[in-house]
């Protein structure tokens, strides 16, 4: 036990010893340093067989001055926050109306002339009627009902009698201020075999 604190004694001794003569040789190169005279730009001090020695010239630094032309601004905020609110509002926007133009379902995918209405069901009067229309491309049937929206142009059904499901879609023509959109409507006649 004893051999192991001598021996960390001594190899801390040494390495204190070592840490003291490195910082004093970096004091005693320092202080070489700040002791070699500086030369005036016009004269030369070398002496004709010796090799050419630096000079460490003690001039103050010259002071900083900042010029502000073509750059930003520091304590402007990155981000106008006005400005900010009006995209993030304009996106908003954008979104809700791509949502509500794009296609919700496979009946408004396709244009009505796509679908072919093969039988109606249920009660005209109770209002429970219901039509099945297949999809000529894809062979797959849907079902109808009143308010259904059916067609790539905002077709709605209108109404669903015996023979023919009626389908109103807007006309192309804009409506004016204070009337409603013309309606254009189009009839899907069952088709018997």
């Amino acid at each position: 036990m004893m051999r192991r604190h001598s021996v960390a004694g001594m190899v801390g001794g040494v390495l204190m010893l070592l840490l003291a003569g490195v910082t004093g040789a970096v004091v005693s190169w320092a202080g070489e340093a700040k002791a070699v005279p500086s030369a005036s730009p016009g004269t030369k001090t070398v002496s004709p067989g010796a090799p050419a020695a630096k000079t460490i010239s003690a001039a103050a630094p010259a002071a900083y001055v900042y010029n502000a032309a073509g750059k930003p601004d520091p304590f402007r905020p990155f981000i106008e926050m006005e400005l900010a609110l009006r995209k993030k509002k304009q996106e908003e926007q954008l979104k809700k109306e791509s949502l509500k133009e794009a296609p919700v379902s496979p009946l408004q995918q396709a244009d009505i002339w796509k679908f072919r209405l093969v039988g109606i069901a249920g009660d005209r009067e109770k209002e429970t009627a219901s039509a099945i229309v297949e999809d000529g491309t894809k062979k797959r049937y849907y079902p109808l009902f009143v308010g259904t929206y059916i067609g790539l142009n905002g077709g709605r059904v209108a109404a669903i009698l015996p023979d023919r499901v009626i389908v109103e879609e807007p006309a192309g023509v804009p409506p004016k201020k204070g009337q409603k959109a013309p309606l254009r409507r189009i009839n899907m006649m069952l088709h018997r075999d």
